[in-house]
């Protein structure tokens, strides 16, 4: 849905994501480094530029680019299936271009919009379980995995379990105390050396 919400950090920050990102959310989502954990998308700018005019209509749907402070695109992120009854959304479409730093702060964004923007109870992500990377650090931001899905995930006609993480409001200030601190390190380190 169009949305109004953006959010700045230490290094990194969030806005809502444009007709104008079809191209860099292609060639993000395309990178055969990537590509191999997220579904799969068209290599067709125009099929983007459709998906996006569709999401566009949808309700309780809040898409990102992360982005440095100066305005270069990190990456995508998005809160979605909002449901107002019991106040929780799924977060995903996490994808960072390779070498980026902006995984930490870029969580740390997402959850606030989600606790402290949305007012949401729980948040929760699904995470193929051989992306070990991404897994491991949802369980060193402190989320609680819930469940496994056995073949939950198709990518490229191949089906992978997930295991889907949980983080509720009252663990919120935990998980963000490590994040801020993270993406607090990390962002002083990034503009330590852009003052060079």
């Amino acid at each position: 849905m169009r949305h109004g919400v953006r959010l700045r950090g230490h290094a990194f920050g969030l806005r809502p994501v444009e007709t104008a990102d079809a191209a860099f959310i292609v060639e993000l989502r395309t990178n055969p480094e990537l590509s191999r954990w997220i579904g799969d998308t068209p290599s067709d700018v125009g099929a983007e530029e459709a998906w996006l005019a569709r999401y566009f209509a949808r309700p309780d749907d809040y898409y990102f680019i992360v982005e440095g402070l100066g305005g270069a695109p990190e990456g995508t992120v998005g809160i979605y299936d909002v449901d107002a009854t019991r106040r929780a959304a799924e977060w995903g479409r996490w994808v960072l271009r390779p070498g980026s730093l902006a995984a930490a702060e870029s969580a740390w964004l997402t959850y606030r919009v989600a606790f402290e923007i949305l007012g949401l109870d729980l948040v929760y992500c699904r995470t193929v379980i051989a992306n070990a990377r991404t897994v491991s650090f949802q369980a060193s931001c402190g989320l609680v995995e819930h469940t496994r899905l056995p073949g939950h995930a198709v990518i490229g006609g191949v089906p992978y379990d997930v295991v889907e993480h949980h983080l509720t409001r009252a663990r919120w200030p935990e998980c963000e105390a490590t994040l801020a601190r993270t993406a607090e390190r990390i962002g002083r380190l990034i503009l330590r050396d852009a003052a060079r």
